[in-house]
């Protein structure tokens, strides 16, 4: 059993194929079968269940792609702290998404200021999908708004920041204070489920055992503050992404009695990942920059 045994039977799980796993690692169809029975004979099991032409895996091949999964990902680690040494190396992050439309372009400029050697990729994702990429070791770190609790997870608070409440100066005209009851009868424009910015929300209002049901669920903040200037209810988003707007009288933010929004922001990376000397200087500047982020 060979490195390429379980880079050919990870590639058959990815795609639920032998012959797209073939496509995909440009060999015949005959050669991927050949290695999965040469893994099957053995670790004597069987990996695959073959019905109406598809196959699924059995509960040995799902332990096996557990594994594998861990196997090849500390390899493709392995070359890339080697060979860092003696090239620039690599650091792939990801951010939330108001990081990514309020701070990301700043971060960014610093980074390729500071570390021209280094390969760096940035990706915007909400905290769900996020924490899936570094699961998956897709991301070396990442910053989120949202975390969950696991036993995977290393998770170190960076800062904090206060949620505001927003709408249009035409919508409730001549009324700038809600109780938390009132808000949540209002028509309220929000992020989607998996957020950081919606669990904080909901956190609020669940304090104060205060239902709420959105009018508006979107993943884009630009659609919803869109929503919000055109008079269609209330948004609650980062003061960070709303300030611009309050500024120039297209928005006007609420007071809320009885409640308060925020969140606070965590750089989270795999327990078990690897951190090369480039991967800490840019969480480095992540610190820099996120530090005098306010509450």
């Amino acid at each position: 059993m060979t490195l390429r045994h379980l880079e050919i039977f990870s590639t058959v799980c990815a795609q639920g194929s032998f012959t797209r796993a073939a496509e995909k690692l440009n060999m015949a169809q005959p050669a991927v079968s050949l290695a999965i029975r040469e893994l099957e004979v053995f670790y004597n099991v069987r990996l695959f269940e073959r019905m109406n032409r598809r196959i699924y895996l059995t509960e040995a091949g799902r332990t096996l792609r557990q594994y594998a999964d861990t196997v090849l990902s500390q390899m493709r680690e392995s070359v890339e702290v080697l060979r860092e040494s003696g090239a620039r190396g690599t650091c792939a992050f990801g951010v939330h998404v108001t990081l990514g439309e309020t701070r990301l372009a700043e971060i960014l400029i610093h980074l390729a200021a500071e570390l021209p050697e280094m390969e760096i990729r940035a990706c915007v994702q909400n905290s769900r999908e996020t924490e899936r990429m570094i699961l998956q070791n897709e991301l070396d770190f990442a910053v989120v708004d949202n975390v969950t609790l696991s036993p995977h997870y290393l998770a170190e608070p960076l800062c904090g920041e206060t949620l505001a409440a927003v709408c249009a100066p035409v919508y409730l005209p001549g009324k700038d204070t809600l109780t938390l009851a009132e808000l949540a009868g209002e028509r309220l424009l929000l992020r989607e489920q998996g957020s950081g910015t919606r669990s904080s929300v909901e956190a609020g209002f669940q304090q104060a055992g205060v239902p709420i049901r959105p009018a508006v669920e979107s993943i884009s903040t630009a659609a919803l503050l869109s929503c919000a200037r055109a008079g269609l209810g209330i948004t609650l988003l980062p003061r960070s992404l709303v300030e611009r707007d309050v500024a120039r009288g297209s928005l006007r933010e609420l007071t809320v009695v009885g409640g308060s929004f925020c969140r606070n922001y965590f750089l989270v990376r795999h327990r078990g990942k690897y951190l090369t000397d480039g991967m800490r200087r840019v969480i480095q500047v992540l610190r820099e920059h996120l530090g005098d982020t306010q509450t």
